[in-house]
């Protein structure tokens, strides 16, 4: 089976990205030679002490049905199954260090009670996914690195978070294709969103899929989909109908040759978008452009870019936009910086005009971030601020009290 024809393209890409970032490879290194005890051996001696190991003698109908999960998705690594006594409806992987370790997926027994046979091969599938895309791996790398997420730097919690959703995503195509039943798919969300049991209710699975794209709908025009930890039910749930009504599931199912399925590619583009968005705020989108905008003039006064101050640039960005590098690539592609400059000062001024603080304060702190003030940087901002409505004194002063807070002199000059 191919694998990676499998996954959503966007998903490999940002995982790739952050496996770079925190340099995936000499840190699983480091662990392995690293005299501390493995990740995998602290959670199956957990497991072990407190939760129930599924085997062939103990569990027969169990363990051939997670067999036989493995078989459909040609994942041959070692991996080792456990149920935990616990009512909350939840299971997570755990990706092996070591090559001569296994793999552990655990499941609630809540989630044992309440779904079939079937579900629970979706269930089964979907986490098996994550370690067939290596991003249980990838997560357990950053949890490693980033061991207090709010330290977690900004312009990577956002890359992260939509990571996160989009491996889910992945992962959900895994589970359908472990599972091969749209209805099992859709009672399973049913049952982990309400608790209840699809019989006590009579559910309808067209009626429920029905339901959900009026609440796709609502959260497509909100945005509010990307305030949520795993992508919402409704975008789960039409991303594994897109991907059975796509060609490549047929030519997977047939066996034939992989191609590029850009039908299926584009609907999940345009359907994960909610999910990219980190405000759908008219104010925000304004900021996003005059801090692009103003960044780029500012840090090209004196003819040159330098890293410091594209970084600084990068990172105010990033409290608005998921990629703030694409953002900036966009707009000198467009080749229209003086007018985005214009209009998002214009626009900030008129909607809250108490923005113009934070616009001086900006443009100051990107002139100071490569540790050197130039006179022509200097004359740039007190025109600037006048024009805001600023007196030179008022300029100067919030000047100095920048300088005061964060310039460090380039000794090294």
């Amino acid at each position: 089976m191919n694998h990676e024809a499998i996954r959503i393209p966007l998903e490999i890409q940002i995982g790739q990205e952050l496996y770079q970032q925190i340099q995936g490879k000499v840190l699983e290194t480091i662990l392995r030679e690293a005299k501390v005890e493995k990740t995998e051996n602290y959670f199956k001696n957990i497991l072990q002490g407190h939760s129930f190991k599924v085997n062939e003698k103990l569990a027969p109908r169990l363990y051939d049905s997670f067999m036989d999960v493995m078989k459909k998705l040609d994942f041959r690594e070692s991996t080792e199954f456990f149920i935990t006594n616990n009512p909350e409806l939840n299971a997570f992987a755990i990706s092996r260090l070591e090559p001569d370790e296994s793999h552990i997926i655990n499941i609630n027994s809540g989630l044992i009670d309440k779904v079939d046979d079937d579900e629970l091969k979706f269930i089964v599938g979907h986490e098996i996914g994550h370690l067939i895309s290596n991003n249980a791996n990838i997560a357990q790398l950053l949890d490693f690195v980033f061991v207090n997420q709010e330290e977690t730097p900004l312009m990577m919690q956002h890359k992260i978070a939509v990571w996160d959703k989009l491996s889910e995503l992945t992962a959900d195509r895994f589970g359908f294709m472990a599972c091969g039943r749209l209805d099992k798919v859709l009672s399973c969300f049913f049952k982990m969103a309400s608790g209840l049991s699809v019989e006590r209710l009579n559910f309808d699975p067209k009626a429920f899929s029905i339901e959900n794209e009026e609440i796709l709908k609502y959260f497509k025009e909100t945005g509010s989909g990307n305030l949520l930890s795993h992508p919402i039910n409704p975008i789960r749930i039409k991303a594994v109908e897109l991907f059975e009504n796509s060609e490549l599931y047929r030519n997977l199912l047939a066996g034939a040759e992989i191609g590029y399925d850009k039908v299926l590619d584009d609907s999940i583009s345009e359907l994960i978008q909610s999910l990219m968005v980190i405000s759908n705020s008219p104010l925000n989108y304004h900021r996003t452009c005059f801090i692009a905008s103003a960044g780029l003039i500012v840090a090209g006064i004196d003819k040159a870019i330098e890293p410091d101050e594209y970084n600084a640039i990068v990172d105010e960005l990033s409290a608005f936009t998921v990629f703030p590098k694409q953002t900036l690539k966009e707009m000198i592609d467009e080749n229209k910086i003086d007018l985005f400059f214009e209009n998002s000062v214009n626009a900030l001024l008129e909607i809250n005009p108490g923005e113009k603080n934070m616009m001086l304060e900006y443009m100051i702190n990107i002139i100071i971030a490569d540790s050197t003030i130039l006179d022509s940087e200097l004359n740039f901002v007190f025109d600037f601020g006048v024009k805001l409505g600023f007196e030179r004194k008022e300029i100067a002063q919030i000047f100095a009290t920048s300088i005061q807070e964060k310039f460090m002199p380039n000794i090294y000059s």
